[in-house]
């Protein structure tokens, strides 16, 4: 699709004025390549490099800086959960009412549309939100901008609106949503600033069922545990049950961690970032057709079986611990061959020591979160359940090689736990009694509190 562009605004927003919504995952820094567009004609400036045709260059870095212009935007399937099934979704209650459940998550947003307790159709997006930066601090501070909240507010409902037509809403009595407590409270209207400074204390927990955000459908929330362990978590707990000794560790843009140590529930949340979903990463993508889901010595594994136009995180993890296993990459995560830096494992698709750098801070995250824990409850858990859309493609055995999960645990996968929470709230309202009672459990510890926190995050940069 060709475009005429006459403005000297920035590129990515005048084709949002014309409602061309492009890929801003990393909030328009220009990091992560999926508001890419290709210029035809004019004069144009990317950052404060001239940019000339027929080169590409991310919109949201781009300008015209002289008469007129013509670029050309690529098709893009922006969609991120197409193909969710029931064996994804613990536990969907039998009821007849047909009813949809969505994980908003801060990267992505994933919806389900439930009949009988089967499901019938599914959809997904990207977090619109992505274009006012990657992490919840960056949307909190988008709030103190002039209309920031609204902002913020109108993006996620204009995304659901998109997300309940493509699942087709004839007959849908209520929607379910499940999300951490910044994107809850930004779904509300709650300004969430509260959230961003210490001790951290939402401004609300709980979310009364409301008509007036997605009429005519009543719109059910998962109630929040904190200020960083949300509804999401409060899913998790549902669909998880934990037992004593166990571990919930919900692995997304922030990894979320619930230990039951059997004298009570302690939680905290690290921010792993989105390398792992891919933001920021030069052939990073979400898990669709076309994306290396894994890597092996002997190839790659692609989603849909066609040619590879990506990396999803499960294979990420897979290339280090396969290269590491190798001898390919040494401990520091750079290549061993002092003449790479980037390195092409399908064509036109690969991975360099830039790349390499962000995924070893998102596994440095999430280890140091485990054992900071473990370290401030003084045991270790038996039993480590995984929770979330990056989680159910993970190779645990690969986790453990490049040190991002412990070793010597029981590991359990359960899928998107934060759409199972959502999904059973949807089909029964009366458990919101009972997710109300978990929600209540967790007692959270903020990581900078959990001792050790800071030395342990050093040495999981490293690889074993």
């Amino acid at each position: 699709m060709k475009i005429a562009v006459s403005s000297p605004d920035n590129l990515a927003d005048f084709l949002r004025a014309k409602g061309i919504e492009l890929d801003m995952r990393c909030g328009g820094t220009g990091r992560c390549g999926g508001c890419r567009v290709k210029l035809i004609s004019g004069e144009w400036r990317c950052g404060e490099t001239p940019a000339f045709p027929p080169e590409v260059v991310p919109a949201c870095r781009t300008r015209l800086v002289g008469g007129r212009g013509v670029v050309e935007i690529p098709e893009r399937d922006n969609s991120y959960a197409e193909n969710i099934s029931d064996m994804d979704i613990f536990g969907l209650p039998a009821t007849p009412d047909t009813v949809v459940a969505v994980d908003v998550g801060t990267t992505t947003l994933a919806a389900i549309k439930i009949r009988d307790g089967a499901i019938i159709a599914s959809s997904g997006a990207f977090n619109p939100q992505l274009r006012y930066g990657d992490n919840v601090l960056s949307r909190i501070a988008h709030v103190a901008a002039p209309g920031g909240l609204t902002e913020l507010q109108s993006a996620i409902l204009d995304s659901l609106r998109k997300l309940l037509d493509e699942l087709d809403p004839t007959g849908v009595d209520r929607i379910a949503v499940s999300g951490n407590t910044v994107m809850c409270c930004l779904l509300h209207g709650v300004d969430p600033a509260m959230i961003g400074v210490y001790p951290f204390a939402p401004p609300q927990r709980e979310f009364p069922p409301r008509r007036d955000l997605l009429p005519p459908f009543e719109l059910l929330t998962l109630p929040c545990i904190s200020g960083y362990l949300g509804g999401d978590i409060t899913s998790g707990l549902y669909a998880s049950r934990l037992r004593p000794g166990e571990m919930l560790v919900d692995l997304g843009t922030n990894c979320e961690i619930v230990f039951n140590t059997g004298n009570g529930f302690v939680g905290t949340s690290a921010a792993a970032g989105p390398a792992f979903e891919g933001v920021g990463l030069r052939c990073g993508m979400r898990a669709a057709p076309g994306a290396i889901e894994h890597y092996a010595d002997d190839g790659c594994r692609v989603v849909g079986n066609i040619a590879a136009r990506g990396i999803c995180g499960s294979a990420y993890v897979d290339y280090l611990a396969v290269e590491r296993a190798a001898g390919r990459l040494n401990e520091f995560g750079r290549f061993v061959s002092p003449a790479e830096t980037y390195r092409e494992i399908a064509p036109g698709v690969g991975i360099g020591e830039n790349d390499v750098e962000q995924l070893l801070k998102a596994k440095a995250a999430i280890a140091s979160g485990i054992s900071a824990l473990e370290g401030y409850c003084g045991v270790r858990a038996d039993k480590l359940v995984l929770a979330g859309g990056f989680a159910a493609g993970l190779s645990p055995d690969n986790a453990v090689a490049i040190g991002m999960l412990p070793q010597q645990r029981k590991m359990l996968k359960i899928g998107n736990a934060s759409l199972s929470g959502a999904a059973a709230l949807a089909s029964r309202p009366e458990l919101y009694g009972e997710l109300l009672r978990l929600s209540r459990l967790p007692r959270e510890i903020p990581l900078a509190e959990l001792p050790g926190f800071e030395r342990r995050f050093v040495s999981a940069l490293m690889l074993p």
